[in-house]
């Protein structure tokens, strides 16, 4: 069968693999492979193109030279969720039986809003998905502002080490210097890690149950409250991602009905499923950012200094 190029991923007309042998920090060499879905944060050595019946086909360019080393691999989960984690489980389990240890880097981490249950007959997916990641070959993922982490950090979660990076310093840098005298507040307590260090509030959110929905889960906000001044005040929000938009609509409505001047939003994973961008807008958003985490309009917070100097090689 021949291969075709995987719809969506970023390939260049000459496919050109990246050198993939590096000195880490402490001058020991290990291995970078980068998937050709993430070409716009390094260059590829991983080709993924698709066979006519569309299943997987992944070339890993001088895989040899992985033998006995540790292991990076560079890969975007979204979207396209579940064939991506597919096409990452096979690459994990082709570098690891032949390198020494092998980790993920995964900058926006699918399915961790799954970690708990909230009905009777849901799937704790968010687990199931970390055991999968181990059980091909990963001994650890980095990753930034995981979901149910709700802190930077290293943790060990499901037989895999899970190396927590948050973009938060890099988003309340990015809007002191435009609203220096600005209060940051999250949408909700487990987002407030994300304004810890501009002294930041947190506002209260309730969530009700499933609505009624043939195709999507959804629940919706009940409630969302905040117990402090904002009259007068730049207000920026700040959380880990904006998917429907639904709590930050909310939140940016509900500050500036409290006499809030402006109101800008921040998070580190832009979803921005549907019209959710426009409609964070006409809610009366000033300045909407996010990183490119997840490539859009709203990427402004790039992702490649981090990577350089906290993940790539530290591990």
């Amino acid at each position: 069968m021949v291969a075709q190029a995987t719809e969506g991923a970023q390939q260049t007309p000459e496919f050109k693999p990246a050198p993939s042998e590096i000195s880490a920090p402490d001058g020991k060499p290990y291995h970078l492979m980068v998937s050709q879905n993430c070409s716009y944060i390094y260059s590829s050595n991983v080709e993924l193109r698709n066979f006519p019946d569309k299943e997987s086909h992944i070339f890993m360019h001088r895989l040899e030279e992985c033998r006995g080393k540790n292991v990076q691999l560079l890969h975007r989960c979204y979207p396209k969720q579940d064939s991506s984690l597919l096409q990452l489980f096979i690459m994990g389990k082709t570098v690891g039986t032949i390198a020494n240890r092998t980790e993920a880097i995964i900058p926006y981490l699918p399915y961790a809003r799954q970690d708990k249950i909230w009905k009777h007959g849901e799937a704790l997916s968010a687990e199931i998905v970390l055991q999968m990641l181990s059980a091909a070959g990963f001994t650890s993922v980095a990753t930034f502002d995981c979901h149910f982490l709700k802190k930077a950090g290293v943790f060990s979660y499901k037989g895999l080490q899970l190396r927590n990076f948050s973009l938060s310093e890099e988003l309340v840098s990015y809007f002191k210097a435009r609203k220096p005298d600005a209060l940051f507040i999250s949408p909700d307590q487990g987002a407030a890690y994300m304004v810890d260090e501009a002294d930041g509030k947190s506002m209260v959110k309730k969530r009700g149950d499933y609505k009624n929905h043939k195709k999507q889960a959804v629940r919706h906000v009940e409630s969302l409250e905040a117990d402090f001044e904002v009259k007068g005040r730049d207000v920026v929000i700040l959380d880990d991602m904006i998917a429907g938009g639904g709590t930050m609509i909310r939140a940016t409505k509900a500050v500036l009905a409290q006499g809030a001047k402006s109101v800008c939003c921040g998070c580190t994973h832009g979803l921005f499923l549907g019209d959710a961008y426009t409609k964070l807008q006409l809610a009366g958003a000033e300045e909407i950012v996010a990183s490119n985490t997840i490539a859009s309009e709203a990427s402004k917070i790039d992702i490649l200094n981090v990577l350089r100097e906290k993940i790539v090689g530290r591990f």
